[in-house]
């Protein structure tokens, strides 16, 4: 508890200061006085007002107290916007993408390279006691195989979850499946044939241009505003100079941009599928894990004729080692479900029906309520750090939800040679060569945000930015 206390009175302060209510070079309140104002123990006060004086926000002054050090106009600039002309490609990024990946599960060290959940908080127990549970019920074994369509309550419960996106679904519109790249590949294959080009926001989720490349596909790439998303403009150039089968996107928090459509803009984008005559397939994996406000409408809210493929899972707010995801495909419905057979049956039940079990009895939606709250916290905390550590050229996204965060560098300087010198140090992160197919963001990373800081993660955020720095003078 008294870590959450000081760790509340951190977010309260910073944003005040954000909000212009303290001004550079004012004094804070007292240690003694904030604790009797706030009624916490002075200790707390303390510890948060270390913690802000380690973001770079205030700076103690001896025998005078604390100072505002910084204002909320010393913001980082938004990543540039991509410029994309080129054709449609094949992509070729399996070797390096493969290496990232493996890092990702390495346990020695600071790893930022991976978006994964932290599986630290209390539904982890919860998951646990809940296979140990349902497993000893023996409802899910000796039965064969579980039908194709899925666990009947765990698409029930979906269901009933997709009414925050703004989808109206019965439960019989939904098809389970392995994880949401399971879904994603399952919609790949059902509208697609090798040789054929689908549309991807730029840049793209790496796992996303593997999956092509492994089905033997184009893409096409479409610049997303850091602020906006995908190019409507764009995307309409796009479809009038290529056969394009179908559009990929996360429209909601994407990977890496952290960046959500406005609604105007998802009606436009339907507005492009029905003109064009093509499907979109929506990965709405971050969709519920938005830092404010309620959770951003889904593209397939908008879509009144089944042309949307909503894809989506639990990897990234419950535990990826579930792998249950789902799909809603729409007038697509006969080909998945055809995809899902051929390719494995069934699903396993039990996770399933561990999903559907956490989910009806509300325990999924207190989690949320936690998570979005850490992950924004730690979200600010990285961007904080970035300010202090990170050369004063660099720009960065300003995610509203989701588990990454967006680095733009000056373009001399080579993320993939500093991915492989951080990766010597025991430090990992995700360069942004592996987010396009056309050479592009050789000056970028992504980093996650997910799990909770440490002192070993925040010094890794150092030895980060002083490689950075030795080599933008190297480059000068």
């Amino acid at each position: 508890m008294e870590k959450l206390l000081y760790m509340q009175l951190v977010d309260q302060i910073s944003q005040q200061i954000r909000d212009g209510m303290f001004k550079v070079g004012e004094r804070l309140p007292s240690v003694r006085k904030l604790s009797q104002r706030e009624q916490v123990s002075i200790a707390t006060v303390n510890t948060a007002y270390a913690n802000l004086e380690q973001r770079g926000w205030i700076e103690a002054r001896p025998k005078s107290g604390y100072f505002v050090r910084r204002s909320s106009l010393d913001t980082v600039d938004l990543p540039s916007k991509s410029k994309i002309t080129g054709r449609p490609k094949p992509v070729n990024i399996n070797e390096l993408a493969m290496e990232v990946q493996r890092g990702s599960s390495i346990k020695t060290g600071s790893s930022f390279c991976a978006a994964v959940p932290d599986i630290n908080f209390p539904i982890s127990k919860i998951i646990q006691r809940t296979f140990v549970s349902q497993a000893r019920m023996g409802k899910t074994f000796g039965e064969g195989y579980d039908t194709p369509e899925g666990n009947a309550e765990l698409r029930h419960q979906v269901a009933k979850r997709a009414l925050e996106a703004g989808i109206k679904l019965k439960s019989d519109d939904l098809i389970t499946t392995a994880g949401a790249q399971n879904a994603l590949a399952l919609a790949l294959r059902a509208m697609t044939v090798p040789g054929d080009i689908v549309a991807v926001e730029s840049p793209c989720y790496f796992g996303l241009l593997q999956m092509i490349e492994s089905f033997g596909l184009k893409a096409v790439e479409v610049p997303a505003d850091p602020k906006e998303g995908i190019s409507i403009d764009a995307l309409k150039l796009a479809l009038q100079q290529w056969p394009i089968k179908a559009v990929v996107s996360i429209p909601a928090f994407s990977n890496p941009l952290g960046c959500s459509i406005s609604d105007e803009h998802k009606k436009a984008l339907i507005g492009l599928l029905q003109q064009y005559d093509i499907a979109m397939i929506e990965d709405d994996i971050y969709g519920e894990l938005n830092f404010e406000g309620r959770r951003p409408k889904a593209v397939k809210a908008f879509d009144d004729d089944g042309r949307v493929l909503w894809c989506s899972s639990v990897s990234k707010t419950m535990e990826p080692q579930l792998r249950v995801g789902w799909i809603a495909p729409g007038r697509y419905y006969d080909k998945i479900l055809h995809q899902k057979y051929v390719n494995s049956i069934s699903n396993p039940s039990l996770a399933q029906s561990v999903v559907a079990q956490v989910m009806e009895q509300g325990q999924y939606e207190r989690h949320l309520r936690q998570a979005r709250e850490a992950y924004r916290q730690r979200s600010q905390h990285l961007l904080d750090l970035a300010m202090i550590h990170f050369p004063s050229e660099m720009r960065a996204s300003s995610p509203k939800g989701g588990l990454v965060t967006w680095f733009e560098m000056p373009k001399s300087i080579d993320a993939t040679q500093l991915y492989h010198y951080c990766r010597e140090q025991g430090v990992r992160i995700a360069p942004g060569e592996l987010f396009s197919i056309s050479g592009l963001y050789q000056h970028c990373f992504r980093m996650s945000h997910a799990k909770p800081w440490t002192t070993q993660s925040e010094q890794a955020v150092g030895l980060i930015g002083q490689q950075l720095k030795k080599m933008l003078l190297q480059s000068n």
